[in-house]
Parts: structure tokens; sequence; C-alpha cells
């Protein structure tokens, strides 16, 4: 079967190690193809021979170039991840085997934290990863472009101003009537951000980004509602001394942040992608 490996990338000095990673899989069939604005990049890209690159004439945020690799590639399964992340040994393989199942649409992989938990950043790095691994593992149907794959042609085009992109893939693979299917064994490594700054940066373009679903789709399972109904109970097991409860205080302290923040430059301020979606420079590190 052949597959498409698509990476979106931005001044990613990792990207080097994200490609050999990819390339070290061994995988007949294998189509690499990444699309990126700037020149430091594409001159990371460009030692690699096999690797097709799309060179974008400006940036355009991270769904206009995954449009781009949607419309170069040919192979029947489209993967995507991130430049600034790892895929670990075997797991390209796994995720496509599911794809014998022709009822199969989307299949995700597991995200783990490299941060260690000795620290508050790291702490709730490994908290939240776990959590949503948990909810995967329960049957919820939660695609992160970390690392997912999908059929060609059922997710063609993705708009524009899409701030969570890997929510509008999974939505519209489900809605064609295919299956998600978790696979835990196909593993991405991940640097969550090692500072208060970054992480609000983030978690404030996806919550704004769960806020433009609902707008959308008219629906998301995804808001603050329901982050209080499912979540709160959901992490009390996690803390294991009095530091960490400390922790997971400040935690709900910045998310409460984070979606109001949220609130007001999606819904008041009516902020556009370019100037909601700032990228978190601790974990290109």
């Amino acid at each position: 079967m052949k597959m498409t490996v698509g990476i979106a990338a931005y001044k990613e000095p990792r990207i080097t190690k994200c490609l050999k990673a990819v390339l070290n899989e061994g995988l007949k069939n294998l189509e690499v193809i990444v699309a990126c604005p700037d020149d430091e990049t594409a001159s990371l890209v460009k030692k690699f021979k096999t690797v097709k690159l799309i060179k974008e004439k400006r940036k355009q945020g991270k769904p206009a170039a995954v449009n781009k690799i949607l419309k170069k590639a040919s192979s029947d399964i489209i993967i995507l991840t991130d430049a600034d992340m790892i895929i670990r040994k075997g797991s390209l393989k796994r995720l496509v085997s599911h794809f014998k199942n022709e009822s199969v649409g989307i299949v995700n992989g597991r995200p783990v934290v490299t941060n260690k938990r000795d620290s508050m950043l790291g702490f709730w790095g490994c908290l939240l990863y776990d959590l949503a691994h948990k909810r995967r593992l329960a049957g919820i149907a939660h695609v992160t472009t970390n690392l997912c794959a999908f059929r060609r042609g059922l997710v063609k085009r993705i708009p524009e101003e899409s701030l969570v992109d890997d929510y509008v893939i999974g939505l519209e693979c489900l809605r064609k009537g295919y299956k998600f299917v978790y696979e835990p064994r196909a593993v991405v490594s991940v640097t969550f951000p090692n500072n208060t700054s970054d992480f609000l940066k983030q978690r404030v373009r996806t919550f704004a980004g769960y806020m433009q679903i609902r707008d959308w789709y008219g629906e998301s399972e995804r808001s603050f509602s329901s982050e209080v109904r499912k979540g709160v109970k959901s992490v009390f097991s996690y803390p294991k001394n009095l530091k960490e409860w400390s922790w997971l205080a400040l935690l709900f302290i910045y998310r409460l942040r984070a979606w109001i923040s949220a609130y007001y430059l999606y819904r008041i301020k009516k902020k556009k992608l370019s100037e909601i979606w700032t990228p978190a420079e601790s974990t290109k590190i």
C-alpha cells in the first residue's frame, strides 16, 4: 500500500531529525512531502534527495500548507506529522495496517511528551497527553496531526482559516461514515512548551479553534463546559505529592485564562488565523 507522509513546516531546525526518523522506517512505496515558506527549513529539506519539497512563496499558515500537500500527494494513504516531532521506529507500519479494513477511514497514533514530570510544565504535559491517551482508548475520536493517517480523498481540502486543522480532518472523515481507530503502538515524541507564555499560545489557538468548529459544524464535543464536567474529575488521581497538587491548581488557572483569552480574541475581537496562531518557540528546540 503506497503512503504519503506530509509535513507542514516553518522555521523548523529539528526537521532533519524528523525526516531521518521517517526515512529510517525503510518502507517501500513511501512518498515524503514537506511544505514550507522559509529558506532555512527548505535548505535542510533539500539535503534529502528523496523528499519532495513544496516551497511556498509566502507564509499562509499550516492549513494552506496541508492543502498543498494533499493536492500533490499521489498515495492511497496520507500520513500527517509535525516537523518538530520524532516518529518511533515501526509506527508507520502500525498505522497503515488498519486500512486493510475498508471501513476504517482515519487512524491516530499516540503522541508522548519528552518532558519529565519533575517540573511544572513537564507535569502539565505528561498529564494532558496521558489524559488524551486514556480518552482515545475509551473510544473518543480525538484526532491530532502530531501523527495521523487517513484515506486519500476523504479530505480534499481544509479551510485555510482553520485554527484546529486536525479536528476538521477528523470530522470530515467521520462524517463520511468511516471509522476512527486509535493505534497506541504508533508513537511520536512531542516536546511540550517549557514556559507558560508558549503554553498559552498553544492553548488559546486550540480553544479558539473549538469555538470555530462549533460555528462551522454546529457542534463541538470540546468546550469549556465539557472540560469542567469531564476533565476536572479525571485529573484528581494524577498528582503524587503536594507539589504536584499545586501544579495542578495552577494548570486549572492557566487553562481558564486561555479559555477567556480565546473567547476574547475569537468571539469579541474577531481575530483571524494569522493573528491567533503564533509559534511556540520552546517546542522547536
